[in-house]
């Protein structure tokens, strides 16, 4: 019986120890140089000397907005757009604390396929990325527009 609240008090105090590490800094998996990303939630916060911080998928790819897009004005629907920049979807959505989840919104789009918003701008992947840490697709000028990454900014506090 003893060893049975051991357990668990060593299952809390590391739970403990691991989402105060999560919440404080941005150690995590390191990737390509100065950029490093956790990787525990299906949106995840990266950072780049010369970026900054930003928002990335599960797997630590580069989520991205278009320019004068919002969830209600679609302007990426075509195949040749979408082929270039896949939406971002997931079913369940898990965020680090030092975002806010009234930020995110789940709608429709105009094809009937569901897509995640921060802050009323869809979020799509580049297909110009090909490993986590890359952001080839930020201010790149398509025929719809220009694209950004999702700039975020965290508290001093909570780096």
């Amino acid at each position: 019986m003893k060893l049975k609240y051991f357990i668990a008090g060593i299952g809390f105090f590391t739970f403990l120890g691991l989402n105060n590490a999560f919440a404080t800094n941005f150690s995590g998996l390191k990737v390509e140089g100065d950029c490093s990303i956790v990787t525990t939630f299906t949106v995840n916060i990266a950072k780049k000397p010369e970026i900054g911080t930003y928002l990335v998928g599960p797997t630590g790819m580069t989520l991205y907005y278009l320019e004068n897009e919002t969830d209600n004005n679609i302007k990426c629907k075509n195949e040749v757009c979408l082929s270039k920049w896949p939406i971002f979807y997931e079913k369940e959505l898990f965020i680090p604390r030092m975002l806010k989840s009234k930020d995110f919104k789940v709608f429709k789009r105009p094809d009937g396929k569901l897509q995640i918003s921060y802050d009323n701008k869809p979020l799509y992947y580049f297909e110009g990325d090909k490993k986590p840490g890359d952001t080839f697709g930020n201010n790149l000028k398509t025929p719809v527009g220009i694209w950004h990454i999702i700039k975020v900014k965290i508290p001093m506090s909570q780096e």
